[in-house]
């Protein structure tokens, strides 16, 4: 069961909701962010779940439609997110809305220099839509994530070392972000 859009209860008579697990064969999410994908703000998607309205039918990564999204290959996580704990009256907590970085790394820094300019490009700053992929999940929704990018050329000590294209993506939202099973596997 996924509950595309939260909404919080507003009195103290709501109900815990729905957990589920298997003793035996339990279901666990493995691995790290390994896609991101980017648009232009003002262009999510139709259905982020069907491969014909979604994310993969616009997939071009050297097309010059607004539409286009970008696809980008990465090694990233998504730490747990800052927030305040705040006390307020009564010795009730609340929490502040939490703000997201998820920092990628990319690899492929070939002789063309294609995804150098690209990172010289998120390097003028503007907002992005961002979808991610880890693992066997999806994350997004059909809006994206509306999010900064900061981009920085990383070239590192030694001879056997690999330089890269560092990103750290940074968004601010009170959840998680809403996922879906990877429609593209």
């Amino acid at each position: 069961m996924s509950y595309p859009i939260i909404v919080c209860p507003t009195d103290c008579d709501s109900v815990v909701p729905i957990f589920d697990f298997d003793e035996c064969a339990p279901i666990v999410d493995v691995s790290e962010v390994n896609k991101i994908y980017l648009a232009t703000v003002g262009h999510p998607c139709v259905d982020w779940t069907s491969l014909e309205d979604g994310i993969e039918a616009r997939i071009d990564n050297d097309g010059v439609d607004v539409e286009d999204i970008r696809e980008l290959w990465v090694s990233g996580e998504l730490p747990e997110p800052e927030k305040n704990i705040i006390e307020i009256d009564n010795d009730r907590e609340v929490s502040s809305p939490m703000s997201f970085n998820l920092t990628a790394e990319v690899f492929d820094n070939g002789e063309d220099s294609i995804n150098y300019d690209a990172l010289r490009w998120l390097q003028c700053g503007g907002r992005q839509l961002m979808w991610y992929a880890a693992g066997d999940y999806l994350y997004g929704g059909n809006d994206g994530i509306e999010c900064d990018i900061i981009a920085d050329h990383i070239i590192t000590k030694g001879q056997k070392e690999i330089n890269k294209i560092q990103l750290i993506i940074k968004w601010d939202a009170k959840h998680s972000p809403e996922r879906i099973a990877n429609p593209m596997l």
